[in-house]
């Protein structure tokens, strides 16, 4: 019997260009010596084709941190839309969004969480067409279930975290820092999800006296 010829398709130069860039990245321990011949080398590529493609060093350190972004994406989408009721879930995105970010480089993190011009409108367009519709109906199962207060405002809930990114990129020095400090990153989550509060107080003084 002869034997059929079985076509695997390959994958296009660009990504795996940028999945070298990712790996050269994560395993340097300074990234700025990762050369684009190093990269080139690792994709199996000419340096030439690599500017053909990103034309600078820049713009690959940019396809790089989007990458990284769609694999959080993609984690988060994966463990939202899996069996596993709310708070397995909710644990889940933390802790693999935290294992991705603490796996890339700090060039890579510093392009995200700095949001420059070059990157900001891809994460802006992540965000309202992928992330906020994804937490709209992970909010709503999580009422439904009894983790999330019921009168929650998800509105309010979306522009909070939008307020927490803008603060992140303000300083982006202390989150690259405590990235490699899983401690500081656990209380800062904790304290983003549950406040600081161990006691409910009428802040507002809406409670009838009793």
């Amino acid at each position: 019997m002869n034997a059929k010829t079985i076509n695997i398709p390959r994958r296009p130069k660009r990504q795996v260009i940028i999945e070298a860039a990712v790996e050269l990245f994560r395993r340097a321990h300074d990234v700025r010596k990762v050369s684009i011949e190093d990269i080139a080398t690792t994709a199996r590529v000419s340096p030439t084709t690599i500017y053909n493609q990103f034309g600078n060093r820049e713009a690959l350190v940019t396809e790089a941190a989007k990458s990284l972004l769609m694999d959080i994406g993609a984690m988060a989408e994966k463990v939202m839309t899996s069996d596993l009721p709310f708070d397995q879930k909710l644990t889940g995105i933390v802790t693999g969004k935290i294992t991705l970010a603490s796996a890339a480089s700090n060039e890579v993190m510093s392009k995200l969480v700095s949001q420059d011009k070059n990157i900001a409108p891809f994460i802006e367009k992540m965000f309202r067409t992928f992330a906020w519709p994804m937490w709209r109906d992970f909010l709503a199962e999580g009422k439904s279930q009894g983790y999330i207060d019921p009168d929650l405002d998800v509105d309010v809930f979306l522009a909070y975290l939008d307020i927490f990114r803008a603060g992140m990129s303000a300083h982006q020095e202390l989150i690259l820092e405590w990235r490699q400090n899983p401690e500081k990153l656990e209380k800062l989550t904790h304290i983003a999800f549950y406040g600081f509060l161990k006691k409910e107080i009428d802040l507002f003084g809406k409670k009838e006296c009793k």
